[in-house]
């Protein structure tokens, strides 16, 4: 549902005139991982830059991971051992900079007699991972069938022989919203941000670039300049580099992955491992008050993937046969899907084969275009998005522009005095303990705005409904500063509710009314 007003009309207008009459250091285009990183490291260090997405933020790749911010455990099979620490590494960094937004989990890896490692040789990779991570999680343990069974009792008994647990760390919202909150950073810091604004056309001109630009939500076309293009389109670069008559040396396969969101499975908490019939490891992880069921491994030659029928069964099947349930998952159990692309870097002069592009690895590579002044983003993964942030800054100073250090960490959540103030400002409004740092996850800074706003209408701290764990007062401040332009921008990236709760039970919550009705004001 397209959510319209003359506020929002205006602001739109207001926004197109300033970035019309402004000549950008740097313009991404893409609003994936890789655009809101390389958008907020630039702006960090100086730079005048402006990001366009085509659709909402964070709505291609972005938005379907499985939630994971890990260092890379399966690459180990094929001892691409520095590509894991580098993983492990900004696995590390993330986990410290965001440690309200990532935690670490459990994971609980059930081997069976037709799993392709035994538990004994699992345990040394597990430990060998630990190590390669900096000892930066919990130790891994051994687990017997016994303890498997004891710890979860949903993992299906038949032909255990023994299983691992180790660490690693999920974004406790979703992908997307993770994204989003970084763009909204580098908005605050005083980078131009547009969603819903789609690039018609790009020619480099007199040593700048000169680009057509759509706004789609006012349907009106403009034209801005930039000394560099970025090219962050996730799976669609090579769209970018057609219109923009450029090409990377480097290129794109792509793996289609699909999860399923069913009823929670497990109430430990524990991501749950298992090797499917094609010997590739899926996982249950919790999301919510629910359970993500993924993922599938399919090359496919186009970026636009959609769920199959032979999706869902292949995944419910591997799913009930590992999973001891009181009754069996069928489509009907089935919440919401989340399907996408891993794009996967071919690099120059590698090969691209059937037989080969299952040992691609989700490794980035950042191009520069000295010629035409264009930096090119290919593959990679949130869990690395600080090396593709770093590496975007460097290519922009390779070809000449002085940025400036920044004086704080450019990433991140605020500091811990901000915090503090934050929680006791709350607990003075009379806020519970639970619902304060829910708040501080969801919102960081923003969480200000929502206490102002609780205490000009106490009411507008009731949470809306059973369905949905938000507050008007919240609804507010996501209005003001997310770019929220339709109501599945909210529903599906900013929030759970529309990946959790089945659109039958919102369409009669009279909580989800009211919600649509203030994000229309």
């Amino acid at each position: 549902m397209k959510l319209t007003s003359s506020e929002i009309e205006k602001k739109r207008s207001e926004n197109i005139k300033e970035i019309s009459n402004t000549h950008f250091d740097a313009l991404v285009v893409g609003g994936g991982i890789n655009g809101a990183v390389s958008t907020l490291a630039l702006r960090s260090r100086g730079v005048n830059v402006a990001l366009f997405e085509k659709n909402d933020f964070a709505s291609g790749v972005s938005q379907e991971s499985s939630n994971l911010v890990w260092g890379g455990f399966k690459y180990l099979e094929s001892y691409e051992l520095k590509l894991v620490m580098e993983l492990c590494h900004s696995r590390n960094r993330l986990a410290r900079a965001y440690p309200s937004r990532l935690v670490e989990k459990r994971f609980l890896a059930a081997l069976d007699s037709s799993s392709p490692f035994a538990p004994w040789f699992a345990a040394l990779g597990a430990n060998a991972y630990w190590g390669i991570g900096q000892f930066a999680t919990k130790r891994p343990r051994y687990r017997s069938p016994r303890t498997i069974k004891r710890l979860e009792p949903s993992v299906r008994a038949d032909n255990l022989i023994g299983g691992i647990e180790y660490s690693d760390h999920l974004i406790v919202e979703n992908d997307s919203r993770f994204v989003i909150q970084m763009i909204v950073d580098a908005a605050e810091r005083g980078a131009s941000v547009s969603n819903y604004m789609t690039v018609l056309e790009a020619d480099y001109l007199k040593k700048r670039w000169h680009l057509k630009v759509k706004d789609e939500i006012l349907d009106q076309e403009f034209e801005t300049t930039s000394d560099v293009l970025v090219n962050t389109a996730g799976p669609q670069v090579s769209e970018i580099c057609n219109m923009s008559n450029t090409k990377t040396e480097s290129n794109l396969v792509f793996s289609k992955g699909v999860h399923l969101i069913v009823p929670r499975v497990t109430d430990s908490g524990r991501i749950l491992a298992f090797f499917d019939e094609t010997k590739r490891l899926f996982y249950v992880i919790p999301m919510g008050e629910c359970s993500v069921i993924g993922t599938t491994d399919e090359r496919v030659k186009q970026h636009e993937v959609s769920v199959s029928s032979d999706d869902i069964d292949f995944l419910l099947k591997e799913a009930n046969t590992k999973l001891s349930l009181s009754k069996p998952l069928n489509a009907q159990d089935v919440i919401a899907q989340r399907v996408g692309v891993r794009p996967l870097v071919i690099p120059k002069g590698g090969v691209d084969q059937d037989k080969d592009w299952t040992e691609l690895s989700r490794r980035h590579e950042v191009e520069t275009n000295r010629r035409y002044r264009m930096i090119s983003v290919l593959g990679g993964k949130l869990s690395d998005c600080l090396n593709v942030g770093e590496e975007v800054v460097s290519s922009l100073e390779d070809l000449g522009y002085k940025t400036s250090k920044p004086t704080n960490r450019w990433y991140g959540e605020p500091s811990g005095a901000e915090k503090s103030i934050f929680f006791h400002a709350a607990k003075k409004n009379g806020i519970e303990e639970d619902v304060i740092k829910e708040l501080w996850r969801r919102h960081g800074s923003r969480s200000f705005d929502v206490i102002e706003n609780i205490s000009n209408d106490p009411r507008s701290a009731e949470k809306l409904s059973e369905n949905i764990d938000y507050c008007l007062a919240e609804i507010s401040v996501m209005k003001k500063h997310e770019f929220i332009y339709d109501s599945e921008d909210l529903l599906r990236r900013r929030t759970l509710i529309g990946q959790t709760v089945p659109r039958s039970q919102l369409e009669k919550d009279s909580g989800f009314a009211a919600l649509i009705e203030h994000l229309k004001k």
